[in-house]
């Protein structure tokens, strides 16, 4: 079933072999049982184990919350219902249990806490732990060149996994499910396989995958390849880290791989592998502060950091593992960087680093080169009350932790590759709100899912140093960080471990091992565009349009809104997080507006609120929001619906669907229009996004094509819609219902919602000649100009609001300022006008 994985040319000794012997639960046949089971194996048990003379094995127990972030309450609580959890594993113990001892402990752990330890000699461990897992594939996975493999450890680290399926099957019955975690137990998956018909297995890397460049440096490369692929669903944190293994599975053994239906795999041995991006979350109500006294100075004073909260104090604060993996190194580097940048914040910006040392890991060198920096900063910049770095190196409770983050004004993170850490998840949900700003390195995992974070390059001093500056200017914009903070904290719960379980779970469960017939697909997925040369597609040029603009009467401007006034690059998960246009432009628009020869109507996919929340002031300004399904003409205040008693009978499969993309497809997320639903996956993975985003477009176009719903790819989002409301049925109602008649139209978009505007337009005024039709970047189009970036919009706008006090004769030189800024007017290419067929490659969301 699993593949030749090789056995290991050197076997143990028979001793050690004998002293890894399970006194209970030995190797048997499986059992059966009608009760549904979850097998949850990992390298340690989620156990705290202390000595305690009245116990019969002379040892208690208690769960322990943090281990793994896999919290153990949250994941009871949330599969209890689903099955009987049963925990495999080694105890986390510095105390050696004896052999005549390991009986009584077997049955306590068992009885008590549905636990099945895993005994080893203490040597063993080391080798397997600290020698293998954490000296050779620990910097392996964290894209480290400098390994020095060793063949003695491999087969320790064979012989510890061929233990734990031992102990699996002995465990095992007919309705059992099993789920491996992380990197100590890659070869599992396929003993397993061997042993037990039909299992299914899940697994779940708690690391990064490296590139396949690095990869291949391991000489145990396609053992381990072919241990994980003995499982049914495998999971990775990011697409980045799917798309490297599928990558390896590729180029070392020759395996082919597809999506279907938004769920990756590939097949091997005869068996489909399903492949499954999701990042793993928080237990947040463990987070949830009730006391907001909570994190006291008394606690942070006993930590070894005495602080006292004042309006300007700022506490960066930062706890990481002492591994160089965590870039410590450079976030000091960076920080001297900015106390030589900003010299007036001395005395009043306090780096607090928390240094968690793993004694498996912790290199000397690391740890010299760090306490050299913190020396070197404090001599260099400290002053007689106030220390710019306070470093602590020890491990923390759950109370230190806590009182940390409430202290913390900034989260600072720099690590140089991360796979799983949720520290900035556990700070956004314990900070004081409107308090909490994160600077995240790219190579955090989680850095691309939160509204609140800024993204650095932990190598640019330069640009961490500025981040800090600018999230304290930042401080005071407590409204907009209150919003943000809350988006996060939206987030947090939606992708809570909680959920996360449960649809691991859930896509286990729907999995069997039936082998299905795959084709090759390409790792990339790129939405290509044929660009031809076609007349009549021209860069609009200011004195043109100036020209057309003091010539006429009677003037109308449709402008849409994302990607056409602001740049769309960000979120739109919360109304309050979303780019606005610059403050010229909006003076611009007001200019314009005030004019009584204009009608300027904004055209925008966005809801009724968030556009009243940017237009507040701008009474005789026109909005249409959602795509024409409302709208409110310029100097009313009332908002006029387009259509009654739609038929929307086909939104609860289609929220079904879309949902299930979202639990896939980590930065997605699913919002509600009155016409429509989005799915957005702006903020995940581009290239695994856009994937996705193919596949969710043919499914939805597959289910809902008896419906009157149109499926729209756009810039970041696939939105189904009601054919009746899209932006050219709105230009069509507005020129309707005008009083007057124009003879001079600028119309701008940047997407594929906008060419109902361009069409409709080029079919009911085609014989205007002042019809300005023009999209935003040189793409396939209806339009009859472009213009290449929202820069030259504002521009456009900046110039046409002066005209009137300029002869006609000065356009031209209005429009040569414009073409120096474009590095010369006009275009030595010829334009490029694309057909109906290639508008789907177009996007947007407005």
């Amino acid at each position: 079933g699993g593949g030749a994985l090789r056995p290991p040319p050197r076997v143990p000794s028979a001793s050690v072999v004998e002293s890894m012997s399970m006194p209970v639960f030995s190797a048997r046949k499986p059992v059966v049982s009608a009760v549904r089971s979850l097998i949850m194996v990992m390298y340690r048990l989620p156990i705290i184990v202390r000595e305690d003379v009245g116990k019969p094995s002379g040892l208690a127990f208690s769960f322990d919350d943090d281990a793994l972030y896999m919290t153990s309450t949250a994941i009871q609580t949330a599969l209890r219902q689903k099955a009987r959890i049963v925990w495999v594993g080694v105890l986390s113990t510095e105390i050696d249990v004896p052999v005549a001892r390991q009986n009584e402990v077997a049955k306590q752990l068992y009885s008590e806490f549905a636990c099945i330890p895993v005994f080893f000699p203490r040597d063993v461990i080391d080798k397997f732990y600290k020698g293998f897992c954490k000296g050779i594939l620990w910097p392996t996975f964290h894209m480290s060149y400098t390994v020095q493999f060793r063949r003695d450890l491999w087969h320790v680290y064979s012989t510890v996994n061929r233990k734990f399926s031992e102990v699996v099957v002995a465990a095992y019955n007919e309705n059992s499910m099993i789920w491996i975690h992380d990197y100590h137990l890659m070869v599992l998956p396929a003993l397993l396989r061997r042993r037990l018909a039909g299992v299914r297995i899940g697994f779940f890397l708690h690391t990064p995958w490296p590139s396949s460049e690095i990869y291949r440096t391991l000489p145990v490369r396609d053992e381990l390849l072919r241990g994980l692929l003995g499982s049914t669903l495998l999971g990775f944190n990011m697409f980045d880290y799917a798309r490297h293994f599928l990558s390896a599975c590729t180029r070392l053994l020759n395996l082919e791989h597809k999506a279907n239906n938004g769920i990756l795999g590939l097949e091997y041995a005869g068996r489909h592998v399903s492949i499954r991006v999701s990042l793993i979350g928080i237990d947040p109500e463990r987070f949830y502060i009730k006391d907001e006294s909570f994190g006291s100075r008394a606690i942070m004073k006993n930590l070894g950091f005495d602080w006292a909260p004042a309006r300007d104090t700022f506490v960066i604060g930062a706890i990481d593992d002492l591994d160089f993996i965590k870039g410590i190194s450079y976030k000091l580097l960076a920080f001297r960087v900015f106390l030589e940048k900003y010299p007036h914040r001395h005395g009043f910006v306090t780096l607090l680093q928390i240094a968690l040392p793993k004694t498996s890991r912790v290199q000397e060198a690391v740890r010299s080169e760090i306490l050299g920096l913190v020396k070197s900063i404090n001599e260099a910049f400290g002053q007689k009350d106030w220390q710019p770095v306070v470093y602590i190196e020890k491990d923390i409770t759950f109370e230190e932790r806590v009182a940390v983050y409430r202290s913390t004004s900034i989260l600072l993170l720099t690590p140089l590759r991360d796979g799983l850490n949720l520290v900035p998840y556990e700070y956004l949900q314990t900070a004081v709100p409107g308090r909490a700003q994160l600077i995240l390195s790219e190579g955090t995992g989680c850095s691309r899912s939160l509204s609140s974070a800024v993204s650095v390059n932990p190598l640019d001093e330069v640009q961490v140093s500025d981040a800090i500056e600018a999230c304290i200017v930042g401080y005071d914009k407590r409204q907009e960080v209150t919003r943000k903070n809350k988006a996060d904290q939206k987030y947090i719960h939606t992708h809570a471990i909680v959920k996360w379980s449960r649809s691991f779970l859930a896509d286990l469960e729907k999995e069997n091992e039936p082998t299905q017939n795959l084709t090759k697909l390409g790792l990339g997925y790129g939405v290509g565009m044929m660009l031809s040369n076609y007349e009549g597609f021209d860069h609009l040029e200011s004195d043109t349009i100036v020209q057309a603009y003091m010539a006429s009467k009677e003037r109308l401007f449709l402008l849409d809104y994302d990607g056409t006034l602001t740049k769309s690059s960000c979120s739109t998960r919360s109304t309050g997080n979303w780019e606005k246009p610059k403050e010229g432009t909006f003076k611009s628009l007001e200019i314009l507006s005030e004019n009584p020869s204009n009608t300027v109507y904004i055209m925008s996919g966005r809801t009724r609120e968030a556009l009243e929340t940017s237009f507040t002031t701008m009474s005789k300004v026109g909005l249409v929001a959602e795509h024409g399904f409302y709208y409110r003409p310029p100097n009313k205040t009332e908002w006029i619906e387009f259509e009654h008693d739609i038929d929307l009978t086909w939104f609860e499969v289609c929220r079904e669907i879309m949902s299930a993309y979202v639990e896939r497809t980590d930065g997605s997320y699913v919002e509600e229009k009155s016409a429509g639903l989005i799915w957005h996956f702006l903020d995940a993975d581009p290239e695994f996004g856009r994937w996705q985003a193919r596949e969710l477009h043919d499914h939805l176009e597959n289910v809902l094509g008896a419906f009157n719903v149109e499926i729209v790819s756009g810039q970041g989002l696939i939105w189904a819609r009601h054919k009746h409301f899209n932006k050219g049925e709105m230009v069509k109602r507005i020129i309707t219902e005008a009083q007057r008649e124009h003879d001079f139209v600028l119309c701008c978009g940047d997407d594929r919602t906008d060419e109902d505007m361009f069409s409709y337009l080029a079919s009911a005024l085609g014989s205007l000649q002042n019809l300005f039709t023009c999209t935003v970047g040189m793409k396939p189009s209806y339009a009859k100009f472009y213009l290449r970036a929202v820069d030259e919009v504002s521009h456009i706008l900046s110039v046409l609001t002066i005209s009137g006090k300029k002869r006609p004769g000065m356009a031209g030189g209005m429009g040569g300022g414009m073409g120096g800024m474009m590095a010369g007017r006009g275009t030595s290419m010829s334009a490029m006008k694309g057909s109906q067929s290639n508008l789907a490659a177009l996007g947007g969301d407005d």
